[in-house]
């Protein structure tokens, strides 16, 4: 059995035990393991060299002790040397029992709630007779509370203030006078800090004259309304500036069709007058008053309250001069507002089947055929133009695993999260698709493969260190990926069959690893 071999089978002793893993647990079962396969490992035989160099005395003691460590020696030495000066020993103990219950008392002072209430119960705890049992067992316990505490709380003052952390006294001043001079601008004094902010952005998000948001604006707006501490990260802020650009988009699309309703409904109106003039239907000159009033409406000028109020005054003219005009502009109106309904009822089935189609429902992304519709085109580009791109296969390592350990839902949620990362960290002109399963593809239009290997390269690094977190477990999660650009390759075919096999590379490579 190799050492390596050993190791291994040391860790999962530990695992199977449910212990922490300690220097000490980690040493002692490891010696433990070796001596098992006969394997002689010199740190192993530290505590057979020491016994060699006692009294031999002191060796047959030991033996019958069955002492086999090196702290079981240092304990056995230490009983021995307190034996011998029992005052002296019993003096120095008390003096560090004072010393441990002042310094117990100090952390009390430090403004940490969990810190001070378990200072508190061990400085009760603490006497000259305790015994080595309640002292190892407080002294795990503020091991672990060292291990497991983090001021990372703290850097959510950044946004508001950057002051000295390394000092409460001084941390406090310091935001007392950030708030009085203003020195990141006026923080927010009111009640609900970013609560509020959030729904100041939430607002701004929705569009001011589109009737409704699309999904993505949708989206965003619920991940900021349920954690309003996203408004401090840069990845929120990249998301809200491509957000607030569409939210303008849906505004604009609003506008138009405002103005081209209203071209609508003023040459209705203008047909009609111009046909009961000419047949000499009425009063000519109020018709051609009213006339004058329509050609006065001036789109781009205008507000769309001006313009209403306009066309309400000619509805009112015309309501006055000829009932005959306003039951046809009535019956005209009818038919137009059941030929836009109709419209409306297709369009949106229209969209709701092409998107289902080339949609992946979990993580909103193109699906296969979404993704051939797009290659077909920079293909097109490719034969015509000559315009390289380049394709990257990308697939989340040990997968399986991940379901087979936490469920299918915690697969589910690492998929959307990676598809977000691959929205996030790719162009505006790429395009970004479930290629099936575990598997993505991200297309780059004008770019060679030394382009789209860093690309890959960069976001292998990002997932390699983001959180993917489940009912509070982090689940690590690296990915792999094959890179080939259009130029390479005789057709799209044997590019897209080239990226699969330096997928394969990369999987057989050991995983973790970005192949071109």
């Amino acid at each position: 059995m190799t050492i390596q071999e050993i190791i291994k089978k040391t860790l999962m002793e530990v695992k199977a035990k449910g212990e922490n893993l300690t220097p000490d647990l980690y040493s002692e079962l490891f010696c433990r393991e070796a001596k098992r396969a006969n394997v002689i490992v010199e740190d192993c035989q530290r505590v057979e060299k020491f016994l060699k160099r006692l009294p031999p005395e002191l060796q047959k003691d030991l033996k019958k002790r069955h002492v086999s460590t090196v702290d079981q020696l240092v304990q056995y030495l230490a009983s021995e040397l307190s034996r011998s000066e029992p005052k002296g020993d019993s003096e120095v103990t008390e003096a560090y029992m004072m010393l441990a219950k002042r310094l117990l008392q100090t952390i009390t002072l430090l403004h940490d709630k969990k810190a001070a209430a378990m200072a508190e119960e061990d400085r009760n705890r603490l006497n000259a007779y305790t015994d080595r049992a309640q002292i190892d067992a407080i002294r795990e316990r503020w091991n672990r509370f060292v291990m497991e505490y983090s001021d990372a709380f703290l850097d959510r003052l950044d946004p508001y203030c950057r002051v000295d952390k390394s000092d409460l006294e001084s941390m406090v001043n310091g935001i007392v006078k950030c708030f009085r001079s203003g020195e990141k601008g006026e923080a927010p004094r009111q009640s609900g800090g970013l609560e509020a902010v959030a729904q100041l952005m939430i607002a701004s998000l929705t569009p001011s004259i589109a009737s409704g948001m699309n999904d993505e604006l949708a989206t965003i707006s619920s991940q900021i309304r349920s954690n309003p501490e996203l408004l401090t990260s840069d990845a929120m802020m990249q998301d809200l500036k491509h957000m607030i650009k569409k939210r303008i988009e849906l505004d604009k699309k609003a506008v138009v069709a405002q103005i081209g309703e209203l071209d609508s409904v003023i040459d209705h109106i203008n047909l009609a007058l111009t046909r009961v003039i000419d047949s000499g239907e009425g009063n000519q000159e109020a018709l051609g008053a009213i006339q004058g009033e329509l050609e006065s409406v001036n789109l781009k000028a205008d507000s769309f309250e001006v313009i209403h109020k306009k066309l309400l005054a000619v509805a009112t003219s015309l309501e006055k001069e000829t009932r005959v005009l306003s039951e046809e502009m009535h019956r005209s109106k009818e038919r137009i507002s059941e030929l836009q309904q109709k419209v409306r009822i297709l369009e949106s089935a229209l969209h709701k089947e092409r998107k289902k189609s080339s949609t992946d429902t979990l993580t909103k992304l193109p699906n296969r055929r979404g993704i051939d519709e797009s290659l077909s085109r920079l293909e097109a580009a490719f034969k015509r133009y000559k315009d390289n791109y380049s394709v990257v296969l990308f697939d989340l390592d040990h997968f399986k695993t991940v379901n087979d350990t936490y469920g299918h839902d915690a697969g589910d949620m690492i998929l959307a999260s990676f598809a977000k990362q691959l929205r996030r960290y790719s162009r505006e002109l790429d395009i970004v698709g479930r290629w099936g399963g575990e598997e993505f593809m991200v297309i780059l239009p004008k770019t060679d493969s030394d382009g789209a290997y860093k690309f890959a390269q960069k976001l292998r690094e990002v997932v390699q260190k983001s959180k993917f977190l489940y009912k509070g477990r982090r689940i690590p999660i690296t990915v792999s990926g094959g890179v080939a650009d259009r130029v390479s390759y005789p057709d799209k075919e044997s590019m897209l069959k080239a990226a699969d096999e330096k997928l394969y590379k990369a999987k057989e490579g050991g995983r973790n690893k970005i192949v071109a």
